[in-house]
């Protein structure tokens, strides 16, 4: 991602989405949606499937798609 160095990098990195995992010349980044889902899954944690499916579930109910189920 190219910025302008008059606008420091954990910045652009946030408008185009994206959360620096350093306050100075990061080198990496975790998408937001990515955090967010992982916030979805702690919240609904217990030690089985169930709690990660219904995670997934919520996560991608709230960026608009619909899982159907049988």
């Amino acid at each position: 991602i190219s910025y302008c160095a008059c606008t420091p990098a954990p910045i652009c990195l946030m408008e185009c989405g994206l959360f620096a995992c350093s306050p100075v010349a990061p080198t990496l980044a975790v998408d937001l949606h990515v955090l967010e889902f992982m916030r979805t899954l702690f919240v609904c944690l217990t030690p089985n499937m169930t709690a990660w499916s219904e995670a997934l579930e919520s996560f991608l109910d709230a960026q608009g798609y619909q899982l159907q189920s049988k």
